[in-house]
């Protein structure tokens, strides 16, 4: 009897390996449709540990995000400088309004690079249509850490929806971006609101 049931159990486990391994690979590219569909970007595969000769990208352009503006932040190693390093950022808004005044801040770390950058930053509606955009130039060394901040309005004719603010950094040869959803609303009071 337990001879004639070790080969159905084998051949049952097999099944299931190979049951998981489809279900795997459906999900997997699932989530390829749900990106493409939802505009996400692909996400790369993990590479394999650095190997020698391999070198890091010039500038890394860590993240975007809005907030309102206040005065002296964004800073570097402001908070808790003792103890360890720091950023210190506006809290991040989920919402800009018509007609009101914001900050895009930035942080990117310059791995190799030495030389001019050229910085825009900008507020794009649901259809990536600019809002508003700003953009400045400037000098950069390697190994160091770059915190931007850039001041923004919302016309009060903006189109309102979820829309995204975003940091494109050009250095030379190296173009990188980073990104970050928020609304855009209108102010409750007129002229600005809209039904």
């Amino acid at each position: 009897m337990t001879k004639a049931v070790l080969p159905l159990l084998l051949v049952a486990l097999s099944g299931t390996t190979s049951l998981a391994q489809s279900t795997a690979a459906r999900s997997e590219s699932g989530k390829n449709i749900a990106q493409t569909v939802t505009g996400a970007p692909a996400v790369a595969p993990v590479a394999p540990e650095s190997k020698s000769g391999q070198s890091l990208p010039p500038i890394v352009n860590i993240f975007t995000v809005a907030g309102n503006k206040t005065l002296g932040l964004p800073c570097l190693n402001c908070l808790l400088d003792l103890l360890l390093p720091s950023i210190g950022l506006p809290t991040p808004v989920g919402t800009v309004y018509q007609g009101s005044s914001y900050q895009i801040d930035t942080y990117l770390i310059d791995n190799s690079y030495t030389g001019a950058c050229t910085f825009t930053s900008a507020l794009l509606d649901s259809q990536r249509n600019i809002i508003v955009a700003t953009s400045q130039t400037l000098q950069e060394t390697a190994n160091t850490e770059i915190l931007l901040s850039a001041p923004i309005a919302v016309p009060s004719s903006s189109a309102t929806g979820v829309g995204t603010v975003v940091t494109q950094a050009v250095c030379g040869g190296s173009t990188t971006q980073s990104q970050s959803q928020v609304a855009v609303a209108c102010v409750t009071n007129p002229p600005f609101c809209v039904d």
